[in-house]
C-alpha cells in the first residue's frame, strides 16, 4: 500500500490461458520486461528504477516468470545483492506442480515468498514444502469470482488443511483483451468502476467474513481501487521526488505539475528561451527546453503569475500534470 515494491514483470510468456488474465497487448504473450511501468532489457535498469522509488521489496510476475528461470534467478539475485538481504522478494506462479530446479535457482538467490496463482492439495504440495526446507512463504493468490463463493469456500478450506502461510484474493478486473471472455462467462462492468467486475469486491467480503468465522487462515482482500489509487499513487510519489525539475510541484497523486510556454509562431525554442530569461526575468533555472513537445517548461504558478503578460505577446500558455515515468505521459493540461 505505501507503494514501497518495484514490480518487475519479467516476461509475458505463459501458456495458461486463464480468461480473466488482465494483461494488456503490449504485454500479453510477449517475451518483454518492465520495472513498474518502464521497459527494461538490462538488470541495471531494473535496479535504477528500485533506487527512484527507494524500493524495500519486489514482487516478480508475468506471464510466467519461471518459464524464463535464468532471468528470474539473474534479475531476482541482482536486488538482494545490490539491496541487501532483507530487501523482500515475492514470486508469483501458475505451474504445478513447481519444478524442483526452479525452486533451487528461487532458494539461491534469496527468495522469500512464493504466490500460487493455482491450488491443489496432495503430493505435489508436500513436495514443494520440502523443497523450500521451511525458509520461503506459501501463500495463494487467486481473484474473486462474483457466482462462485461457494466454490472459493471449498478452496479455502483445502488451503486451510494444507497448511498454507496466507491467501491473497484479488478484486477480478476488466481489461482490453480479457473484457469478451469475461462477458462470455457472465460477468458485466461494475456502473461505479472503470475496470472492477460487478460483484467481484461483494464476493471477496462475504468470503473474508466467511474466512473469519469459520476458519484460522491469514487471508486479505485487494480491491482495484486500493491497487490503482493507493498503491500506485504512493509509488508515483516516491518516484516523483526523484525526477523533478526545480520547478516542478508533486502533486497529491503524485503527478509532476508544471506551466507549459507554446512561442509564438515563427519564434524558435532558443529565442523563446532567451525571451523569457531576459525580457520575463525567469531565472534560468526555473526554465527548460522541451523540443518533443514544442514548448518551454517552468513553474507553474510563474506561469499563472505571467499568463497575461505573455499571451499579450502571442505565447499560448497553460498547466499540465504528468506522470513522473520516463515518457511523461501528460495526464491533464489545462489552458490560461
Amino acid at each position: 500500500m505505501r507503494g514501497t515494491k518495484l514490480v518487475l514483470f519479467i516476461t509475458g510468456r505463459c501458456g495458461k490461458g486463464c480468461f480473466y488474465c488482465p494483461l494488456s497487448e503490449a504485454r500479453y504473450g510477449k517475451d518483454v520486461i518492465f520495472a513498474n511501468e518502464i521497459q527494461v532489457t538490462q538488470v541495471e535498469q531494473a535496479l535504477n528504477e528500485a533506487h527512484m522509488i527507494d524500493a524495500e521489496g519486489v514482487g516478480i510476475t508475468g506471464g510466467e516468470p519461471l518459464l524464463e528461470i535464468d532471468r528470474t534467478y539473474q534479475y531476482l539475485r541482482a536486488f538482494k545483492q545490490e539491496l541487501g538481504e532483507q530487501f523482500h522478494a515475492h514470486l508469483y506462479t501458475a505451474l504445478e506442480p513447481v519444478p524442483a530446479r526452479s525452486v533451487g535457482r528461487l532458494l539461491d538467490a534469496g527468495l522469500d515468498e512464493l504466490r500460487l496463482h493455482r491450488f491443489r492439495a496432495g503430493e505435489d504440495l508436500d513436495k514443494l514444502r520440502a523443497m523450500t526446507q521451511g525458509t520461503v512463504d506459501l501463500g495463494l493468490e487467486v481473484p474473486a469470482l462474483p457466482g462462485h463463493l461457494d466454490q472459493m469456500k471449498r478452496l479455502l478450506r483445502d488451503v486451510e488443511a494444507a497448511h498454507l502461510d496466507f491467501v491473497n484474493i484479488n478484486e477480478l478486473e476488466f481489461g482490453p483483451l480479457n473484457a469478451d471472455q469475461l462477458r462470455t462467462h457472465g460477468f458485466v462492468l461494475d456502473s461505479k468502476s472503470v475496470a472492477a467486475v460487478r460483484g467481484s469486491e461483494k464476493t471477496a467480503i462475504s468470503l473474508l467474513d466467511w474466512a473469519a468465522r469459520h476458519t484460522s487462515l491469514n487471508v486479505h482482500f485487494c480491491p482495484l481501487a486500493l491497487k490503482d489509487g493507493v498503491q500506485l499513487r504512493n509509488r508515483f510519489r516516491r518516484r516523483a521526488k526523484h525526477v523533478a525539475a526545480p520547478f516542478e510541484r508533486i502533486s497529491s497523486d503524485g503527478l509532476l505539475v508544471k506551466g507549459i510556454i507554446h512561442p509564438p509562431a515563427g519564434m524558435s525554442l532558443t529565442e523563446a528561451f532567451e525571451t523569457l530569461t531576459n525580457e520575463f526575468r525567469i531565472p534560468t533555472e526555473q526554465v527548460r527546453s522541451n523540443a518533443k513537445r514544442d514548448c518551454l517548461e517552468s513553474s507553474s504558478m510563474l506561469v499563472r503569475h505571467l499568463a497575461t503578460q505573455l499571451k499579450k505577446r502571442g505565447f499560448r500558455v497553460g498547466v499540465a500534470q504528468e506522470y513522473p515515468i520516463e515518457s511523461r505521459f501528460q495526464v491533464l493540461y489545462t489552458p490560461l
